[in-house]
């Protein structure tokens, strides 16, 4: 005859930080190690490229497994001139981007993929409805273009912390290019 254990608060204490150390011990040791010189979410290597194609959609299911793929796949196959109610979320996005633009002259808009160093993408995930006001919340990336000569698919270098509130993801990033480009 088999029968639960229960455990008391002293116990608990134990049992759950033993429990937490071995947890993310057995998924680091599942993880392949990276290129030693890449950092995760970094834009050093858009430091110096200028063209930028700013794209906002909305995707259907997300595959939590290779989410970078994916993200990949739903730019390449938008379109970059949005529609809709996409088109007020592009808006107030790229009036931020311009402000940034005509401060700095670090960067320009490029009007398709074709012309464009990387992609800056929003991924639309819902509306939030605030006080009879509508604020759009998704995940921003930046996407790397690949190169077909050194054979590097295109990849997210960089992505927002959460879900945020369009205007703020878009400033989040334009922290970090300033700190990057060291603009003040």
């Amino acid at each position: 005859m088999s029968s639960f254990h229960i455990l008391t608060k002293g116990a608990l204490f134990v049992v759950f930080p033993i429990a937490l150390v071995l947890g993310v011990s057995a998924r680091r040791a599942g993880q392949t190690p990276g290129p030693i010189n890449s950092t995760p979410n970094s834009l050093v290597e858009i430091r110096n490229k200028r063209r930028a194609l700013l794209v906002v959609f909305r995707s259907g299911v997300v595959d939590a497994g290779n989410a970078e793929s994916l993200i990949i796949d739903q730019v390449l196959k938008s379109d970059p001139t949005p529609s809709g109610r996409l088109r007020g979320v592009y808006g107030l996005m790229a009036k931020k981007l311009n402000s940034y633009i005509r401060k700095y002259r670090s960067l320009s808009a490029a009007q398709d993929l074709s012309e464009a160093d990387y992609v800056i993408s929003f991924n639309l995930v819902e509306y939030r409805r605030i006080l009879n006001t509508t604020y759009p919340y998704g995940e921003l990336f930046v996407i790397a273009k690949g190169t077909p000569e050194t054979q590097t698919p295109p990849r997210v270098i960089w992505r927002g912390k959460k879900v945020l509130y369009a205007g703020d993801a878009i400033g989040d990033l334009i922290k970090e290019l300033k700190l990057l480009r060291g603009e003040s």
